[in-house]
């Protein structure tokens, strides 16, 4: 049963003893920055004054299931003493996870054709709340929907192929999510002129999770105790790792690269994304020589 205040909850099936076990939180923790800024921005389209925050009420084991719920609060915390806005706008951020979540399920190409739809479809749910006396709810921020899509997608870049992910809440069936569509929601969403950005320029150490064969995903690594996903533009270098002339992989080794930065900031100055690119790989640095990195 779920605890009486959950909105919903997401459920991660992984098979037990196999692959890294810190895919598993990492996920989960993408997860939920998703769906917080997913909140954000729809909630923020009812009234720019309502600031949603995740709640966790459960963890179950087994599997992990995660149940979280919305708890809101305004600038001058008025309104929500008898929790009217949560019973109104509850259930419009729990249909706007299923809508993001299905958009990311589909081909990159579908999905570009339907990316102003999305931000329609979720602009119309949260019109659904009938919180706004005047009737007048601005579009979706794009930024924080950027934002949250990305971090969904990292998510299912961090699980494995013999996972699943699911998502439940009541009066919903089960929903599982499709892992193999992992594309970058970067591409085909612009931000706009409501955004601004920031860029510098390093040189790092990055730890190789799993690397992309086929050159339509990112690489995952580890910054310290985080996960991160970048894409490579060193072409020399990428040609030389598809060409198999770059050595084995193993789990441990590392990566010296030059990397680019891009801070992404909404309108009012809050930083709401960090991107990496790898620019130039300077050297592979080898680990302790445990097993050999999946290339697929």
């Amino acid at each position: 049963m779920p605890p009486p205040d959950a909105d919903f909850s997401f459920r991660i099936v992984f098979e037990k003893g196999q692959g890294d076990p810190r895919r598993i939180f990492d996920a989960a923790s993408e997860l939920i920055d998703g769906f917080e800024h997913l909140d954000e921005a729809v909630a923020g389209s009812a009234d720019a004054a309502i600031r949603p925050l995740m709640v966790l009420e459960d963890i179950e084991a087994g599997s992990i299931r995660v149940w979280l719920s919305s708890f809101l609060k305004t600038i001058d915390d008025q309104g929500l003493r008898e929790g009217e806005w949560k019973k109104a706008i509850g259930p419009v951020l729990v249909e706007a996870k299923y809508a993001a979540i299905s958009f990311l399920d589909k081909d990159q190409e579908a999905a570009a054709g339907g990316a102003i739809e999305l931000r329609e479809t979720l602009r119309i749910l949260a019109s659904k709340s009938d919180i706004n006396l005047l009737g007048d709810y601005s579009p979706i921020h794009q930024g924080k929907l950027l934002a949250a899509l990305d971090s969904f997608q990292d998510a299912k870049r961090l699980l494995g192929p013999k996972d699943k992910l699911m998502l439940e809440s009541p009066g919903h069936k089960t929903y599982e999510v499709d892992l193999t569509k992992t594309w970058d929601p970067s591409e085909i969403i612009e931000l706009k002129k409501n955004t601004s950005e920031k860029h510098s320029q390093g040189e790092i150490i990055l730890t190789i999770r799993k690397p992309d064969m086929t050159g339509k995903s990112k690489w995952q690594f580890m910054r310290g105790k985080f996960p991160v996903f970048a894409n490579i533009i060193d072409e020399k270098w990428l040609r030389k790792f598809h060409d198999r002339k770059v050595k084995g992989l193993h789990s441990g080794d590392a990566m010296r690269c030059k990397v680019g930065f891009t801070y992404v900031f909404d309108d009012k100055g809050t930083m709401i994304e960090e991107q990496i690119e790898v620019t130039k790989v300077l050297e592979i640095i080898a680990g302790s020589g445990g097993e050999q990195l999946p290339m697929l």
